[in-house]
């Protein structure tokens, strides 16, 4: 009977062989792992860590209002009957007797004014040393695409309820229209010189002074055309709160509308007005008595600035008045005034309120110095808004504490953020030290 081979030894040979492998294998792929972790670790991070540059700025807070505006002003009826002729414009300054219109009663009155407007046309235009015929060629093009675009202006307020716009546009489409004619009208004077045409102007003065009425202004001041009938309620030296309030808890459509009144004209005293703003609760600790504050033109982005006078507090809610001597863009003849309120205003670095981190009770961020690694630098916040903030530029003051109860804390001088600093905005994704570039 043939013998059994043992084959116990080798089994147990390979065995220790793939034992041996194992062991060899898992510690060089653990080894390994740890170096790519380590190694690759900041590049990974680098794909997750955004940046920004820092810049100095202005950040604001800003309300937008409708506010009421009181004027120092004086109403005037004008005459029942006869054409009235304006040589000032609405906002124009007048000086107390200055002619500021004449009144036309007769049509030889106006063919006289428009034969002096053609005189005043055709001296200039030879003073210039231009040629009428050219002159009158491309001031009637103006004039009729002007025309066409008053007609469709005129046309969009009346649709979309813009009555007192409606009423400018119409005054100045009459206008136009008359300069329009008074320009074709020029071409059929005769031939005169310069000499000869102020000649004849100063004759044609002088016969309508001798049979036309005219208004002079009774007072100086601001000119302005229209009437609401508010002027003794709300004018700068006693304003009645009841109408002011009252005012806000009406339609301002309907408030606009009265303005369109065309039977009266008026004289701005002052120069100083007021403004009165419906303000939230939450910005009233920015508007106390005799408190300075600035105000937008939402239109013309220009700011001026006033003084608090007073708060008036109603059910319909919290009114703050302004004192200016400033004008804003239709402050003269308009009641209501969309505005901007800038209760705060901060000058400084600007950073994204998500930069900031604190470090051993210090506020700061993480700024990337030259060689591309994440540095903490502290900062003095002055103010923020909006999910930004401002900061100081420079050196700062920072408290140190020191050691021991009954020693106060060491307060040093250290650097902070300069202009152009790039940051970390997301620090939650870094380290200090951290190489992020």
């Amino acid at each position: 009977m043939a013998e059994k081979k043992n084959t116990t030894p080798k089994k147990t040979r390979k065995k220790k062989k793939n034992v041996i492998f194992v062991l060899m294998i898992v510690p060089a792929i653990f080894i390994v792992s740890l170096f790519f972790v380590f190694r690759l670790g900041p590049v990974i991070s680098h794909f997750r860590v955004n940046t920004s540059i820092v810049e100095f700025g202005t950040l604001e807070t800003i309300v937008q209002v409708e506010a009421v505006v009181a004027r120092e002003e004086t109403q005037y009826s004008l005459p029942q009957t006869g054409r009235i002729n304006w040589n000032v414009a609405s906002g124009e300054k007048v000086a107390k007797q200055q002619k500021i219109a004449d009144i036309i009663v007769s049509e030889s009155d106006q063919s006289m004014l428009m034969e002096i407007e053609m005189i005043n046309m055709r001296i200039q235009t030879m003073e210039a040393g231009e040629e009428m015929e050219s002159f009158s060629e491309n001031a009637t093009h103006q004039l009729n695409n002007r025309i066409d675009h008053l007609v469709s202006d005129l046309s969009h307020n009346v649709q979309m309820n813009q009555y007192e716009l409606a009423f400018k546009n119409r005054y100045v489409l009459e206008e136009t229209v008359q300069q329009l004619k008074t320009i074709q009208a020029s071409q059929n004077l005769p031939e005169m010189s310069i000499e000869e045409l102020k000649r004849r102007k100063q004759t044609i003065q002088q016969e309508i002074q001798s049979h036309s009425n005219e208004i002079r202004a009774e007072e100086s001041g601001t000119y302005s055309f229209g009437s609401d009938d508010l002027e003794k309620s709300l004018s700068v030296e006693s304003l009645d709160q009841e109408v002011v309030v009252d005012l806000f808890s009406r339609n301002p459509s309907d408030i606009k509308r009265i303005q369109e009144n065309d039977e009266y004209y008026r004289i701005i005293r002052q120069h100083n007005w007021k403004l009165i703003a419906r303000v939230p609760e939450e910005y009233l600790l920015f508007y106390e008595v005799d408190m300075r504050a600035q105000i937008r033109d939402i239109y013309q982005q220009r700011v001026i600035r006033g003084i608090v006078k007073d708060v008036i507090e109603s059910e319909e809610g919290y009114f703050v008045v302004f004192k200016l001597n400033q004008p804003l863009e239709g402050w003269h003849d308009q009641r209501f005034l969309e505005v901007e309120l800038i209760p705060r205003k901060f000058e400084g670095l600007k950073v994204p309120a998500s930069a900031l981190v604190e470090k051993n009770g210090v506020e700061g961020v993480y700024r990337v110095d030259l060689n591309g690694y994440a540095v903490f630098m502290p900062i003095e916040e002055i103010g923020r808004a909006y999910e930004m903030v401002v900061v100081k530029e420079g050196r700062i003051e920072l408290s140190i504490s020191t050691r021991g109860n009954d020693q106060e804390d060491e307060v040093q001088m250290v650097d902070t953020l300069r202009r152009y600093d790039q940051i970390v905005v997301n620090p939650e994704n870094i380290q200090e030290g951290q190489r992020v570039r």
